[in-house]
């Protein structure tokens, strides 16, 4: 994998959250989270909709292996691969919202 921002986490934490964020992210579309998490899942869901958009055997092996739950693997090579077929990248956008009571972190929604 390449370089990724650390987010203050160990190496299996942050893969694993990101993993996670990535699924819940083409699952519901939408989430908000911090800036900084949502520039890396930016990245990660870009790749996982360029495999959806691919459809071969190959690629849904290598999106098994990082979404998480065959529904969103479903989705990614179904809906989401006819929704951007025509489009050459920038499937996902960042929306600045707020900045979170508790720690002060800027929070932006992704979808």
């Amino acid at each position: 994998m390449t370089k990724f921002r650390k987010l203050n986490r160990p190496t299996g934490h942050r893969m694993s959250m990101l993993r996670t964020m990535v699924s819940q992210l083409v699952k519901h579309e939408r989430i908000e989270t911090t800036v900084a998490k949502a520039k890396e899942v930016r990245r990660l869901a870009d790749n996982m909709v360029q495999l959806g958009k691919e459809g071969s055997l190959s690629a849904a092996r290598r999106a098994a292996a990082f979404v998480r739950g065959d529904d969103v693997i479903h989705k990614l090579f179904t809906e989401l691969a006819y929704r951007y077929k025509d489009r050459a990248g920038g499937y996902t956008r960042m929306l600045r919202t707020r900045i979170r009571v508790g720690d002060a972190a800027p929070m932006a929604y992704i979808e």
